[in-house]
């Protein structure tokens, strides 16, 4: 940076206020070093060219003429003063100071131009003389005239015939150069100009800003999807807590896009079960006297699970990629041994006899333990049958031996999705208190490949109890309680 505007600036900052002074530091301080010397040199221009702008406002030099008891001086002023002769004023007055009389010859001569004052007329010179005397080198000064005869009659020059000593050339100095001396003087605030703004954004780095965000998210899915799928065993036990459900009521096989995983409950027991007698011919179901009349309805029941697997896979919904086998054998009662698909065929029997009995219409999915029907297929023969109701019955496992209740999984797609989770709790209650158990609620899910399929109709899978807890195995295994059942679900239905 020149020396000269540093100088400058810093005289500048020494006349401002303490607030000023303070504000432009921080402001310096705040720029970049590629700033601060075109900010300095610019504030400097435009506070000395503020100065020039106003002329009426004391500057240094006025400031110093004025403690003198001088005018401040002006290039033509001076001139024109060095430019009049020593005796212009002792002519233009007699000695004895009296008026001289005046005659008709006596005309103002016209004014020979001086070096340095051509354009300046003879009356203010004449007023220049009156205001400020010019004191002669050698001579002592006369009294001055009196002021009514200066009035009267304005004074005559004699032309100059030679230079007057007084006026040398003189080289004046810029204007900018002579502020360096500046005293402290009041100055009125100088705006500082504002930081230029940044430019508005284009659409073309706006829909980038986008791009880049979506981009982000992808990858945070991405990434949080990885960690899943080498967590999924815990994530998936976190859920089923969650919701209420037991923590390995599935058994996992490959997600699909949507997160859906697991297979049909099931249980694989570790001992070698008791032997079961076959299912025995059941015996006349009574019908209650204040029982429901649901003639008209058509209800199709699913006895969970058959006796043989079929490892088939299928897909869990419609459009999935995810599968599952096609069916499973189901749970075995920890202390009774009983199987799954013997009970839920048992219960599926006395629930047929006693709605039949309501005047109700009812199809069951299968009625032998050695059928080999896949979920999707259960969940047609409910859609194909326009079922008013699908319920599909269920005993469960868990790993914990202290889960137990009656539990309603509904589907979480189709047109009766909204009410399903209301309804399903209706259900859990009225079988939980008929049977003497305790409800759990009402989880809606899309991992029973059974319920998505038969989405169109409204579907119920119905877990009467846990064969893993030692109450619950006894309670169900007990042959009272399909009939308390089967009156529980004639209720819900009416």
């Amino acid at each position: 940076m020149p020396e000269d505007n540093l100088a400058q600036f810093k005289k500048i900052l020494a006349n401002l206020p303490e607030d000023r002074r303070k504000r432009l530091y921080e402001r310096l301080h705040a720029m970049p070093a590629s700033q601060r010397e075109a900010f300095i040199s610019d504030f400097t221009r435009k506070y000395l060219s503020g100065q020039r702008k106003h002329p009426s406002k004391k500057t240094g030099t006025q400031v110093k003429a004025n403690v003198s008891g001088k005018k401040p001086s002006s290039p033509n002023g001076s001139a024109q003063k060095k430019a009049q002769p020593a005796n212009a004023q002792k002519k233009a007055q007699p000695a004895n100071g009296q008026k001289k009389p005046a005659s008709a010859n006596n005309q103002p001569q016209k004014k020979q131009p001086s070096p340095a004052g051509k354009n300046n007329a003879p009356s203010k010179q004449a007023a220049n003389v009156k205001k400020q005397p010019v004191q002669q080198t050698g001579t002592k000064p006369k009294a001055a005239p009196d002021k009514k005869l200066q009035k009267a009659e304005p004074v005559q020059k004699k032309p100059v015939n030679k230079k007057p000593a007084e006026a040398p050339k003189k080289i004046w100095k810029k204007p900018a150069k002579a502020t360096v001396e500046i005293e402290p003087v009041n100055i009125e605030p100088i705006e500082i100009p504002e930081e230029p703004k940044e430019p508005p954004r284009s659409k073309e780095a706006s829909l980038q800003s986008v791009a880049i965000g979506i981009l982000m998210a992808l990858l945070i899915i991405g990434f949080g999807y990885v960690i899943y799928l080498f967590n999924k065993q815990n994530i998936d036990k976190k859920f089923n807590q969650m919701f209420g459900m037991p923590a390995d009521e599935t058994i996992a096989t490959t997600p699909d896009g949507l997160g859906i995983i697991g297979s049909e409950p099931t249980f694989v027991p570790t001992d070698t079960p008791t032997p079961v007698p076959a299912t025995p011919t059941p015996t006349p179901v009574p019908l209650k006297a204040e029982h429901p009349d649901l003639t008209g309805k058509v209800i199709v029941i699913d006895p969970g699970h058959q006796e043989f697997p079929n490892t088939e896979l299928e897909t869990v919904y419609k459009g999935s990629t995810a599968e599952k086998d096609k069916a499973t054998s189901g749970a075995v009662g920890v202390n009774s041994g009983a199987k799954e698909y013997d009970l839920t065929l048992k219960y599926a029997l006395v629930l047929r006899e006693y709605l039949e009995g309501c005047g109700a219409k009812v199809i069951l999915t299968r009625d032998s333990n050695d059928a080999n029907i896949s979920n999707i297929e259960r969940a047609k023969i409910a859609t194909d049958n326009k079922a008013d109701c699908f319920i599909r019955l269920h005993a469960d496992s868990a790993p914990e031996s202290t889960i137990k209740g009656v539990k309603v999984y509904v589907p979480s797609t189709g047109s009766y999705s909204k009410n399903a989770v209301k309804e399903g709790t209706k259900l859990a209650e009225l079988v939980a208190n008929e049977i003497g158990s305790t409800s759990l609620g009402v989880v809606q899910s899309n991992m029973y490949t059974g319920l998505n399929y038969a989405d169109s109709v409204k579907s119920y899978q119905l877990v009467v109890g846990y064969l893993s807890n030692s109450d619950d195995d006894a309670l169900i295994t007990d042959s009272e309680t399909p009939y308390k059942v089967a009156v529980a679900v004639s209720e819900f239905l009416k």
